[in-house]
């Protein structure tokens, strides 16, 4: 079986060849892999957008919101069995590379609870599969890779903002769920991508990377890319 480092890299490159694709008719680059996926455009309002203003920091101690354990674990999902994220990515291909591409995201959901326990964050969580896939974003942007303590802020200020704003209740356990499996799976790949350069650098591949973190950051916030910031408190926007 190949390891699930080489099937990042074929994962890689796969979205790579979406995302080319999805240029050549006009589309964005977020169009198929993060806003076309159900709840997808909930986390675009204006709770997170302002949680990441400049000088907020909700993934600290200043101005953090005060919210009940109940308005917190709106956010999260009991999961339902549902493969519908899985199934989504691996549509975005060609028919033929359907089974393959199947089993590098299966392997890299399976991998996921092991470094949400070294991170710290919940699974079964939509604000930690925001941040896993945003910190994965960032870091192929950049060209970086991200301190694992970043990321537990990262998801505790997108928590307290999806919380606060009070319409996560009424979000179906399903579609908490094939977003949040979509976020871990896209975030996985690049964070493992980035890691992966780091000893064996490929500057080819590297601006290919920069050029998916920008269209999924820039997608996804709505802001240039070289405005975002993640630092210890959490997500800000210059």
């Amino acid at each position: 079986m190949k390891s699930i480092k080489r099937l990042c890299l074929l994962g890689f490159f796969a979205v790579l060849s979406v995302q080319s694709a999805n240029a050549q008719y006009g589309m964005s680059s977020d169009a198929g892999m993060s806003l076309s996926i159900g709840a997808g455009n909930y986390l675009l309002s204006q709770q997170v957008l302002k949680s990441a203003s400049k000088g907020a920091s909700y993934g600290g101690t200043t101005r953090r919101p005060s919210l009940s354990k109940a308005a917190l674990d709106t956010v999260r999902f009991a999961p339902t069995g549902s493969t519908a994220g899985l199934d989504t990515l691996v549509s975005f291909y060609p028919e033929q590379q359907r089974p393959q591409m199947r089993q590098v995201y299966q392997q890299l959901h399976s991998a996921y609870p092991q470094v949400a326990r070294q991170i710290g964050v919940p699974t079964n969580d939509v604000a930690s599969g925001l941040a896993s896939f945003l910190a994965g974003s960032y870091m192929a942007y950049n060209n970086k890779n991200l301190s694992n303590d970043y990321v537990k802020p990262l998801a505790d200020q997108f928590r307290n903002a999806l919380a606060s704003g009070g319409d996560m209740g009424r979000v179906s356990d399903a579609d908490k769920q094939k977003l949040y499996d979509v976020m871990v799976m896209l975030g996985m790949l690049m964070a493992t991508m980035q890691v992966q350069m780091q000893t064996n650098p490929d500057p080819q591949l590297m601006a290919q990377m920069r050029q998916l973190g920008k269209g999924f950051l820039e997608g996804l916030l709505k802001v240039d890319a070289d405005r975002v910031r993640i630092t210890s408190a959490g997500l800000r926007v210059d």
